[in-house]
């Protein structure tokens, strides 16, 4: 599922450009909660920053401290990848636009 990176951290909320998305933030949170705790589904949650239209790398990071931002194709490519990777199945996976190639990433979790 798509996500907002630190949806389930509302403390997090009130930092760079999340300020602004607290209403979508809230969705966001219940339908993470719910599809964590409420559901026996096989799931994986992809968090990501900031959606910004340029090209992109095949590069993220997954370790993030702080929010950053993401190509709208990075962001479809991790969820491609991610289909075809059960080892992020019941992991949420935070990411924004870096240095390790989409699959290594994944892999590293």
């Amino acid at each position: 599922m798509l996500s907002s990176v630190f949806a389930l951290q509302p403390d997090r909320w009130s930092e760079s450009f999340l300020s602004d998305l607290t209403d979508y933030n809230i969705a966001k949170h219940y339908a993470d909660l719910y599809l964590t705790t409420q559901t026996q589904l096989d799931y994986t949650i992809l968090q990501p920053g900031a959606l910004k239209e340029e090209l992109g790398t095949g590069k993220i990071d997954t370790k993030i401290i702080n929010p950053g931002s993401n190509s709208i194709a990075n962001v479809v490519d991790t969820l491609v990848a991610i289909l075809g990777n059960n080892s992020t199945i019941g992991k949420v996976i935070l990411m924004h636009d870096g240095d390790t190639p989409i699959d290594e990433a994944l892999n590293q979790l």
